[in-house]
């Protein structure tokens, strides 16, 4: 029996994003038709991307037409920064700085390279040891966009996004990241106050493939790829209508029952963290989402640890998926202030809606015994 614990890495696609998936895919078949099309087929299109877009809107409150449709959450990250940063620059030259939290999955944290090609300068806001990003930033107004992360991808503290937004609002464009967020926590656009708000759909039970950003119509973002504009102009490529209308499912199960997931989640987080053992504890005590449990252990090769688990049938990860496969001190927590060998020996426990006590219990089974394969391998490093 597998136990799957790695939900914050992708999550399986939900009964009521599959069954809106598949209706939208009768109807497309039965009346083909691109949205951008004027005939029948590409009205009916048209009317099935549009109810999406307004249930995604309702779900985060924020305006339909605020909603742009993308292929996940990496490329909404890529126009809510750069793509902003650009507009910015464009209506005013001396906003010229790209501000980001320390704790930024790489879908934000790998654009500083292109930034910087593109003469922006890059700052990092410091963490405290908790996980918890700073928010001071000064001269807002020569900032271009500030992003942060409304839950740390790896650690799952929740970032004080709101704060951020108070600090410099009307001065510079805020954007979040709330992939790991939506179904865990609250999540209003509207009361967030931010100007881009990133939405990614395999983390929330729709398919692989499709995510959205809300991006405010006071927001100029310039995309540095031409094409037919399908998106306001700004994303371009024949939007997946299948994909939109399975997102929107997703994400409005998503939030109707956050309430009852939270509750759950926090009751599974409980039972894990009073099962472990006495040298492996959380990496925070800061507010975190409840379906992320951030783990210290004491080995150099957590690695060896996640194979051992596999066998005994336990998925779980070291920290973001997209540094899955790579033994590497963990960047967030090295930011944190921990050590290297702190930083290696890292654990992410992520929960969804269908996991149960029973499969938690196999994993503090499991657990053991893998991490004394992984300290074996430590002696022998000795």
């Amino acid at each position: 029996m597998l136990t799957y614990l790695d939900h914050a890495a992708t999550t399986p696609i939900s009964d009521a994003a599959e069954n809106a998936w598949r209706e939208a895919v009768a109807q497309l078949r039965a009346t083909p038709g691109n949205p951008s099309a004027l005939h029948a087929g590409g009205r009916a299109a048209k009317r099935l991307l549009e109810d999406a877009r307004e249930r995604v809107a309702r779900s985060l409150g924020a305006d339909k037409n605020e909603v742009l449709f993308t292929s996940g959450a990496t490329e909404s990250d890529a126009l809510g920064v750069m793509g902003a940063a650009r507009g910015a620059r464009r209506l005013d030259p001396a906003r010229r700085r790209i501000v980001v939290s320390a704790v930024e999955h790489d879908a934000v944290a790998q654009q500083e390279a292109g930034a910087q090609r593109c003469d922006y300068d890059w700052e990092v806001l410091p963490v405290r040891p908790d996980g918890v990003s700073t928010f001071a930033v000064a001269e807002p107004e020569t900032v271009a966009v500030a992003s942060m992360s409304l839950v740390c991808a790896e650690t799952g503290v929740i970032q004080p996004v709101r704060e951020l937004v108070d600090e410099i609002s009307g001065r510079a464009w805020v954007h979040t990241d709330a992939a790991q967020a939506i179904g865990q926590i609250p999540v209003s656009y509207a009361d967030l106050g931010v100007d881009l708000l990133t939405v990614g759909g395999h983390k929330i039970g729709a398919p692989v493939g499709v995510g959205a950003l809300v991006a405010s119509r006071a927001v100029t973002i310039d995309t540095d790829r031409a094409g037919g504009g399908q998106e306001r102009k700004i994303r371009s490529g024949t939007v997946d209508v299948a994909g939109a209308c399975a997102l929107a499912a997703a994400l409005t199960d998503a939030v109707e029952f956050v309430s009852a997931r939270a509750h759950h989640y926090e009751k599974l987080r409980e039972h894990l963290l009073a099962g472990l053992p006495p040298e492996v504890h959380a990496t925070t005590t800061a507010p975190s989402s409840p379906a992320i449990v951030h783990l210290s252990l004491p080995t150099a090769h957590p690695e060896i640890l996640l194979l051992k688990m596999d066998e005994a049938g336990v998925m779980v990860s070291a920290g973001s998926a997209c540094h899955a496969g790579v033994t590497r001190p963990s960047e967030v927590l090295l930011r944190m202030g921990r050590n290297e060998r702190e930083a290696l020996g890292v654990l992410r426990v992520s929960f969804g809606p269908e996991n149960t006590k029973a499969e938690v219990h196999r994993f503090l089974r499991a657990l053991p015994e893998a991490l004394a394969a992984a300290q074996n391998l430590d002696r022998r490093d000795q």
